[in-house]
């Protein structure tokens, strides 16, 4: 609901405390979340994942390639050693990885993929490759050779094999074989393990041979599929709703290939994923906040922020502007959303109206004595309206003394993304605990401390109503609880 007064826009958000609900477990995160031997510099950002709730945590890059070619850090090193021999495996810093995220209470997802952009080519021995990947699995969910207390159960094959030779310089049926060998060996260590891939770079492009063409060689093989995994960034369209849209074709597509079973995963998402790309940023806060709301209702079983830590990367030794925290571990402002998302998103899921798909967004929950409402006014730019010429993006991209062409689809230019310029939030809760008693409202935003709002009190039917002003590119979180009358 929307009313207009003389002087602003006012956006009627209404919460019903009395009808909770689930959150789905999509407070996925991928980075490194504190200091490690060869890196002591890492800030420890294990407590911001901790108060997010990241209950999945990806593993990607430098911390557990298995390359296909010699590599002294790869976790199988040489590719003459025998896999049944523990002293073959190079474990040491992937388990320090493991036991950190472990440590914030997550989940390990571990992704197979190679050490890009200089490993690239596909198992010489599919074989072969099977037998190394099962001895990993077994260290990681069996505790074979030292394996870490807490068993891994979450194994995806590849990370964007569409994009080229940049990731994986094969051909599609080679990439196949080595699915099929991952897969089966997998399922040797246990029946109940979950695996999936692979990891689409461009998952609207239509009859990709990683796409339709993987879809159709796990049914005629007859292979597991547990989650289909894809990624998404909004660099070219800067619009919160990509997600859901590429979810529901995605769904659909699975759907119509007889994977009606088969979870869906976006296994990175952010408002930016390419190194150019830039915006300021409370900008890019508002838009996780808003994105993050919007995937609640979204076809997703999983989804994971890329990334949750400093960008620091020594695998290609620079600074990933993904990062949300800048250096020395200090916080910005997507780091404070990435966390009240996460407090947000904590306890039961409440009924919350007022939302729209223009990045102002609401989301509400109730955990044990407190009633929190999460706001998001995310305002795309300028540019991002302006009429498209097509919905295909076309880039060069450098390989060597080479450039590689590609195009992938985006999703379709949507009139509803621009902003309806709301300034005021009319938060109306109905069904509080607290019937005909004062509670203390406070509310947190991107910078500062929490302030608290006039005193209220709870109606006798248990209603309450209140303002609170939001400025465009903002997040505010606001926190219910009964007030402690001494």
């Amino acid at each position: 609901m929307q009313t207009t007064r003389a002087d602003q826009t006012v956006r009627v958000v209404e919460v019903d405390a009395g009808a909770p609900g689930d959150w789905k477990p999509l407070r996925g995160a991928a980075g490194i979340p504190g200091p490690v031997a060869e890196h002591p510099g890492f800030p420890d950002v294990t407590a911001y994942w901790k108060d997010a709730g990241v209950t999945l945590v990806r593993s990607y890059d430098w911390v557990s390639r298995l390359d296909t070619q010699n590599n002294p850090l790869s976790l199988f090193p040489d590719w003459d050693a025998d896999p049944a021999d523990p002293a073959a495996f190079n474990f040491a810093a992937t388990d320090a990885w493991v036991d950190a995220v472990h440590s914030s209470g997550a989940e390990v997802l571990f992704t197979f993929a190679s050490a890009i952009p200089s490993g690239t080519a596909p198992a010489a021995d599919p074989e072969k490759y099977g037998r190394v990947v099962e001895g990993i699995v077994r260290h990681y969910a069996r505790g074979w050779a030292g394996g870490p207390e807490r068993p891994i159960r979450m194994f995806e094959f590849g990370d964007q094999p569409d994009f080229g030779l940049l990731h994986f310089s094969g051909t599609p049926e080679q990439f196949f074989e080595m699915y099929e060998a991952f897969a089966s060996a997998v399922r040797r260590v246990g029946d109940e393990l979950v695996v999936g891939g692979p990891s689409l770079a461009f998952p609207l492009n239509e009859d990709d041979p990683f796409r339709e063409g993987f879809l159709s060689f796990i049914r005629e093989r007859d292979l597991p599929l547990d989650f289909f995994s894809f990624l998404a960034f909004a660099d070219a369209t800067r619009d919160p709703m990509d997600f859901p849209v590429v979810a529901r074709e995605l769904r659909g597509l699975l759907d119509s290939h007889g994977f009606a079973d088969t979870a869906l995963m976006l296994s990175y998402w952010n408002y930016l994923g390419i190194p150019t790309s830039t915006a300021p940023s409370e900008e890019r806060a508002a838009f996780q906040a808003a994105a993050a709301i919007y995937l609640q209702d979204a076809p997703l079983d999983y989804a994971i922020f890329f990334r949750a830590d400093s960008g620091a990367d020594p695998h290609y030794d620079v600074v990933d502007p993904a990062g949300i925290f800048i250096e020395g571990g200090d916080s910005d402002e997507q780091a404070v959303a990435f966390s009240l998302i996460g407090r947000a998103m904590t306890g039961r899921r409440l009924a919350a109206q007022g939302s729209d798909e223009s990045g102002f967004a609401c989301a509400a929950s109730r955990d044990g004595d407190t009633v929190r409402v999460l706001i998001a006014n995310f305002v795309a730019p300028e540019p991002a309206l302006a009429p498209r010429a097509s919905d295909e993006l076309r880039f060069r991209v450098p390989y060597g003394t080479k450039h590689v062409e590609m195009a992938f689809r985006l999703p379709p230019q949507r009139e509803g993304l621009a902003s309806a310029g709301v300034e005021t939030a009319h938060v109306r809760l109905t069904n509080l605990p607290w019937k005909g008693q004062p509670v203390s409202v406070q509310l947190h935003t991107l910078r500062g401390e929490p302030r608290a709002v006039a005193a209220h009190e709870v109606s006798d039917s248990g209603a309450l109503e209140f303002d609170v002003p939001i400025e465009p590119q903002s997040v505010i979180l606001v926190e219910i609880t009964e007030a402690h009358i001494r």
